[in-house]
């Protein structure tokens, strides 16, 4: 009944064309017992049965024993070609990439790898043409070098399946016969990087190439392709009633404003998979210049509408494990462009970025003076957006930065990548606040860092300075800022304030490079004097604070806070906010709290 059904779907394809011989990879016509003819690629085989795909798309199996025996014979080749290695085990990953019909291009232009990992990758050829895939050592050019050689093989490349002998050359599949496949098992290189892959039969290399990339971050995108549009918009419009101005697969694989030939007035719709590796709840999150929206399976997760400057938004979805339906809609009307698209999957404590850029920005490209941090930490004491008129920026050696509010005595801002510009305060008169130059901005908790509450209750007071409460006296109840040191090669700075009687030391050391896994800010405060009743330490406020293990708290699905002390946080209920409160308790006069901020 199997192969009658089989049949009954492929008999459009019947044709009485003469029958390929066995040898030959080409397109193959099958011959059937009853002698009818069928023209149709091989999906899978095993010793018992094949599986195949008709021109028209539709599959079916028939029993080998129903096959001629040259046909049987074919199969017993092509079993061979696509054999799995008896060493190799089970693969750790099955990728499949298929070929447009028409077009001469593989649907997935990057794959990502883990190093060392044993990989089954599948070529599924859709097209009517033959087609192969290798993939070549690190390096520019080195897949064209490959496909060249393989053009000199001439009369003998169809039966060596176009693949030379090369020392560039790492693995390759044999070639797919047209709506046929072809299986390769390989063992990923332990060196991360980009490994071009090629298709190298004559006139495809300049075409049909893609990117195999290894990494210990895999890519969960997968099949992005993107759909521009130019119009001006207040609001994410129908997309569906706009004429697109051109469509095509997405090259690095990632959400990429890149995408867009323009700088204002356009919009870009992206579709394609992610892979979710477990069951859960996943957060994602957005932050864009100017409207965005993110859905999953169409629903809408994030939406991030309207004109304005970078904000970021998250949202919460429980996905099955494996493969889910992405869209991220995006325009810009004018000025400043920007996306950043992220998840975090259940249990983690950080984000991963799904984007290009790696983190939500807020700050400006460099326009003319950017202060460069070298060796040692570099200091900017002017006006800093976001950490106000007595900012004091701080450029630690390896991308990490911060901006300390010497008002409220606190770390403003925390950032990765380039410093600062000065443009704005060297040049002329030298007017207004100047924002960060990098990425991946986070603010710090605001308000005074240490308060006395004598009820639950209590709100955090805004402030402890004379110069806002002139019933305070200059240091018994209030705050001093007494300035800061710097010390070792590095030049690190070490802040040192008064808070009444009490002396507080605060020194913040980037931990990790910007951009690595362990990037990360260790601040350690030190206090000293008589111990103090119903003294608290405010190191988090936000509208979502979530315990995700012993003393560590995700803060508004953006930052990560691990906390040190005597005693344990205190997480309380003020307004719409929550707020993460440390009591301190005093040892031989002392005091200290290890507070390490990282990124989400």
């Amino acid at each position: 009944m199997k192969y009658f059904l089989f049949f009954i779907l492929v008999n459009t394809t019947f044709s009485e064309e003469k029958e390929v011989l066995p040898d030959d990879p080409g397109a193959r016509t099958w011959s059937h017992i009853d002698g009818r003819k069928i023209k149709a690629g091989i999906v899978d085989a095993n010793s018992s049965k094949v599986t195949l795909r008709a021109p028209n798309g539709k599959i079916g199996s028939i029993p080998l024993s129903d096959l001629g025996k040259g046909d049987q014979e074919y199969i017993k080749k092509w079993l061979q070609n696509n054999a799995k290695p008896k060493s190799f085990g089970d693969p750790d990953r099955i990728i499949e990439i298929t070929t447009l019909k028409g077009e001469m291009k593989y649907n997935k232009p990057v794959i990502t790898v883990y190093p060392g990992k044993k990989i089954k990758l599948i070529l599924r050829n859709n097209d009517d043409m033959h087609h192969n895939l290798a993939i070549t050592k690190r390096g520019k050019g080195k897949d064209l070098k490959v496909a060249q050689e393989a053009w000199k093989l001439g009369a003998e490349g169809f039966a060596k399946h176009w693949i030379p002998d090369h020392p560039d050359l790492l693995f390759s599949t044999k070639m797919a016969d047209p709506h046929s496949s072809a299986t390769l098992y390989f063992t990923a290189p332990k060196k991360t990087g980009k490994y071009p892959y090629v298709c190298t039969l004559p006139g495809h290399a300049q075409v049909m190439r893609g990117t195999m990339i290894v990494s210990k971050e895999v890519n969960p995108l997968s099949e992005l392709t993107f759909t521009s549009f130019k119009g001006s918009w207040k609001k994410i419009p129908d997309w569906n009633k706009i004429e697109p101005t051109g469509t095509d697969h997405v090259p690095s694989g990632k959400f990429d404003l890149s995408c867009s030939k323009e700088k204002d007035n356009f919009g870009l719709v992206f579709r394609g998979n992610i892979e979710a590796p477990k069951s859960g709840d996943y957060i994602f999150t957005l932050s864009s210049d100017d409207g965005s929206r993110l859905l999953i399976d169409r629903k809408v997760v994030v939406d991030l509408d309207g004109i304005h400057g970078v904000t970021s938004k998250s949202g919460k979805i429980k996905l099955e494990k494996g493969l889910h339906h992405i869209e991220v809609q995006y325009f810009e009307a004018s000025g400043g462009e920007e996306l950043y698209v992220g998840w975090r999957l259940p249990g983690a404590k950080k984000a991963t970025a799904l984007s290009v850029n790696k983190g939500p920005s807020g700050g400006n490209s460099p326009s003319g003076q950017l202060l460069v941090v070298e060796d040692e930490a570099r200091i900017y004491r002017n006006f800093i957006e976001g950490a106000g008129p007595r900012a004091i920026g701080v450029g630690y050696p390896g991308g990490i930065n911060i901006a300390y509010d010497a008002n409220n005595m606190r770390i403003a801002l925390i950032w990765q990548g380039d410093f600062i510009d000065a443009k704005r305060h060297w040049n002329g008169r030298g007017q207004g606040f100047q924002p960060p130059s990098g990425q991946s901005i986070i603010s710090g908790t605001p308000g005074v860092p240490f308060a006395v509450i004598n009820s639950p209750s209590d709100p955090w007071p805004k402030t402890y300075l004379r110069k806002d409460n002139a019933q305070l006296p200059a240091i018994k109840d209030g705050y001093f800022f007494k300035g800061y040191q710097l010390s070792g090669e590095s030049r690190i700075p070490t802040f040192n304030y008064n808070f009444g009687q009490l002396k507080i030391i605060d020194r913040p050391i980037p931990k990790g490079a910007a951009d690595s896994s362990e990037a990360s800010l260790i601040r350690t405060i030190t206090l000293s004097g008589e111990n103090k009743s119903n003294l608290y330490f405010r190191a988090a406020v936000g509208e979502s604070i979530e315990l995700v293990e012993e003393n560590t708290f995700l803060i508004n699905d953006l930052k990560v806070i691990n906390l040190k002390s005597n005693e344990k946080p205190v997480l309380r209920d003020i307004g719409n906010n929550k707020e993460l409160l440390v009591p301190i308790k005093f040892i031989n006069k002392s005091a200290t709290i290890t507070q390490t901020i990282s990124w989400q």
